[in-house]
């Protein structure tokens, strides 16, 4: 039976007011990549994607769009129930605006205060409401970045993070480093995103063809 994929990707915008938006530099690429992949491996794949690279629909590609955070989470919740594979690779928006303007702000002062309320997590409600399913994060980090990708992995309890710095953000090409719950870790050379996405799913097939076997075998 084929395994079904469940992909966030791309950025988040949080809206200030109807032109206004808080987000960042993702592309979507890497997300994109991973999905075409996972077709490639003849999963059934889900896509929630904030605004970025499109991804094609077909039979066994659902790509849902969504715009804010907590738009991307009501999606994970109606779609987790169907995955195997959970992969959080969206760069979503950590805070929001606690108030949006219904019109446009002028620019009627020389300062403007904009008070931010953290978002949801999306990749910890998964790992917390999980059944059986794997697990994937991503790290994205400016400094210390493989002392914050392993804390990140256990204290969010995931079965794989991608650990990867923040000028990968938008680019073509990155050199991760694939950190795994039993200790392990992986680095790849700089590789396009195709290339690294082939490195993320086999992964993941390979984590979750362990865990069942583990499971018969108990």
């Amino acid at each position: 039976m084929a395994l079904t994929i469940l992909i966030t990707s791309g950025p988040t915008r949080e809206y200030i007011d109807p032109v206004r938006f808080i987000s960042n530099a993702s592309s979507g690429k890497m997300g994109k990549a991973i999905a075409e992949y996972a077709l490639e491996k003849d999963c059934n794949v889900i896509v929630i994607k904030g605004p970025s690279v499109p991804i094609e629909t077909s039979d066994k590609c659902k790509v849902i769009d969504v715009i804010s955070t907590e738009e991307m989470l009501a999606a994970v919740k109606r779609n987790l129930k169907y995955a195997d594979v959970f992969i959080g690779a969206a760069a979503v928006s950590d805070y929001r605006p606690v108030k949006v303007s219904k019109i446009k702000i002028k620019k009627d002062s020389d300062i403007l205060n904009l008070q931010l309320i953290k978002n949801p997590d999306i990749i910890k409600y998964v790992a917390e409401h999980k059944k059986n399913q794997i697990v994937i994060g991503f790290a994205l980090e400016s400094n210390n970045l493989l002392s914050y990708a392993k804390k990140k992995l256990k204290e969010k309890n995931l079965d794989m993070i991608v650990a990867n710095d923040v000028s990968t953000i938008g680019s073509n090409k990155s050199m991760p480093c694939l950190l795994f719950k039993c200790g392990k870790t992986k680095k790849i050379k700089l590789s396009s995103k195709e290339n690294i996405a082939k490195e993320i799913i086999n992964e993941a097939i390979r984590i979750f063809k362990n865990n069942n076997t583990c499971k018969k075998n108990n």
